[in-house]
């Protein structure tokens, strides 16, 4: 038997349309369930979550700068353009 390393469970609350979008967005990246069972095959926002942690961990900067141009910010508007360097 492998001992498995231990999962933090966090639950947030969000609207139900971001939960369907975010399912979408973790199917069409390619993070699915692959651990035999009930939720098999299903997309897997929460590995697609922790990658993303990994990322940030990685690169910071990066994160916060692919955040800024895609506009994933708190008012939603990009408030950096392609080509665009911060100071």
């Amino acid at each position: 038997m492998v001992k498995r390393a231990y999962k933090w469970v966090w639950t947030a609350r969000i609207e139900k349309d971001s939960l369907i979008a975010l399912q979408g967005l973790a199917s069409n990246l390619g993070f699915i369930v692959n651990t035999p069972g009930g939720f098999e095959g299903n997309p897997s926002p929460p590995a697609m979550l922790d990658a993303l942690a990994a990322a940030y961990r990685r690169d910071p900067a990066g994160v916060k700068l692919a955040f800024k141009v895609l506009g994933i910010t708190p008012d939603g508007e990009p408030s950096i353009t392609i080509g665009e360097r911060e100071s």
